[in-house]
């Protein structure tokens, strides 16, 4: 909370960044927006109440409701009475005197209300307007994701993704808030946007695994697997006696996995992995990590479709894409039931 001291301080600021009324308003179209959410979603433009933008396939497109109309996202559609649209698109001041509110079009901006009309200010760089604590945090402490009350602009109950962590997930309440969940708990699993769900991580497409955990305290530097994927490993970093909680996520050359026990990055068949073997492979038969390599996977676009077995007790060569009544012996797969 802030002081009264401090109040003055800031109030004072206010007037000499800007001494005009200020009203929510959209500085931009925010269609990409549409990246967090799943495909077929309809999110309401921040500092707006006719416009909405309809997200297909991470892309948005924006649109108009008929003239005097609004969109309402928990309709999911355009109606002609929208409540507390002054909250959206007006004044987010209307009855309030002495209070910060934020502006709904940008994490760090923020307005000043006084009696009433709102006064446009922004908190210094890298930090976040939180109008819970009518104050400015730093980013990393913020809960602001791309704008603020981002909860506001789609229905109650929705879930979308943590882009810092494919292990977690925001969800809306009724009142327009969100809060983060996480899919682990006794196995690792990552949010699958277009079902809602938490699945096996193989299922989704990540470049933020969670590191929690990933590095202990080592005189030298270190590679681990990110434990969800062949191709991806963080880098610790030698920082003895304390653990590196920040690492960094590396991937091999597709056609190549990590091997966590040689440290380097080897040919997918003489590395064993039991995640998406797909992954940077493309569309093609590939050799399962089981059953003393008689079996393999058909990929389609880097994921795996299907897993068979090759008929007549043969085993499946990955260098031809075929069975064969030779041995395979490939680290991948040999003595792996």
């Amino acid at each position: 909370m802030l002081t009264s001291s401090f109040r003055g301080v800031l109030f004072g600021w206010l007037l000499v960044v800007t001494c005009q009324p200020a009203f929510a308003g959209s500085a931009g179209d925010y269609e990409e927006l549409c990246r967090l959410f799943k495909n077929g979603t309809r999110i309401r433009k921040p500092g707006t109440c006719d416009h909405y933008i309809q997200c297909v396939d991470g892309e948005g497109t924006l649109l108009s409701c008929p003239s005097g109309e609004s969109f309402d996202p928990n309709e999911d559609k355009c109606v002609t009475t929208l409540a507390n649209s002054h909250q959206y698109c007006g004044n987010r001041c209307e009855g309030l005197d002495g209070q910060w509110v934020s502006d709904p079009t940008e994490c760090h901006k923020y307005f000043y209300c006084m009696n009433g009309v709102p006064l446009a200010g922004m908190c210094p760089v890298g930090q976040h307007f939180e109008e819970s604590s009518q104050s400015c945090l730093h980013g990393v402490d913020s809960q602001c994701v791309d704008v603020n009350n981002i909860c506001e602009l789609v229905a109650k109950d929705t879930k979308f993704r943590a882009e810092d962590d494919c292990s977690s997930y925001y969800k809306c309440d009724s009142k327009g808030n969100h809060e983060v969940s996480s899919c682990t708990s006794k196995a690792v699993k990552y949010f699958d946007v277009e079902s809602g769900n938490c699945v096996e991580p193989k299922l989704v497409e990540c470049t933020a695994h969670p590191k929690a955990g990933i590095c202990s305290s080592s005189q030298v530097v270190v590679f681990k697997s990110d434990g969800a994927s062949c191709r991806g490993y963080f880098m610790c970093k030698a920082l003895h006696p304390v653990a590196d909680l920040d690492p960094q996520w590396m991937q091999c050359p597709e056609g190549y996995f990590f091997d966590e026990e040689l440290q380097v990055c080897g040919r997918a068949t003489s590395v064993i992995c039991t995640h998406n073997r797909c992954d940077g492979r493309g569309t093609m038969l590939v050799t399962s990590s089981s059953n003393n390599c008689h079996n393999f996977i058909r990929c389609e676009n880097n994921k795996e479709v299907e897993e068979e077995t090759c008929h007549f007790d043969h085993f499946f060569d990955e260098r031809i894409e075929a069975c064969s009544s030779t041995i395979i012996y490939d680290k991948c797969c040999d003595d792996r039931d």
